[in-house]
């Protein structure tokens, strides 16, 4: 998970807090929300959901090896080339 991720979390567990009156809350308790508050936790926590999914997506986010041992990227850029092996 990137940091921006849990900095999103931590600040809708703030809000939801602070809706009853403390310094945090939980995204299970929500007795003490409105109905449109409710949905609005709902919808960003859906929102952040989904930005972690693509972000696993991402080509970029992953990286294999290839034949000749450099590693590549989901898109097959080189990001590291192998180091030759010594001829004997």
């Amino acid at each position: 998970m990137s940091h921006d991720y849990s900095t999103a979390w931590d600040a809708l567990s703030e809000a939801i807090g602070a809706a009853k009156g403390e310094s945090a809350g939980s995204i299970t308790d929500q007795d003490h929300l409105t109905v449109d508050q409710r949905l609005k936790v709902a919808e960003v926590a859906a929102l952040l959901s989904i930005a972690q999914e693509i972000s696993a997506l991402n080509p970029q986010n992953t990286t294999t090896s290839d034949d000749q041992g450099n590693q590549v990227n989901g898109w097959g850029i080189i990001m590291k080339k192998a180091k030759p092996k010594p001829v004997n």
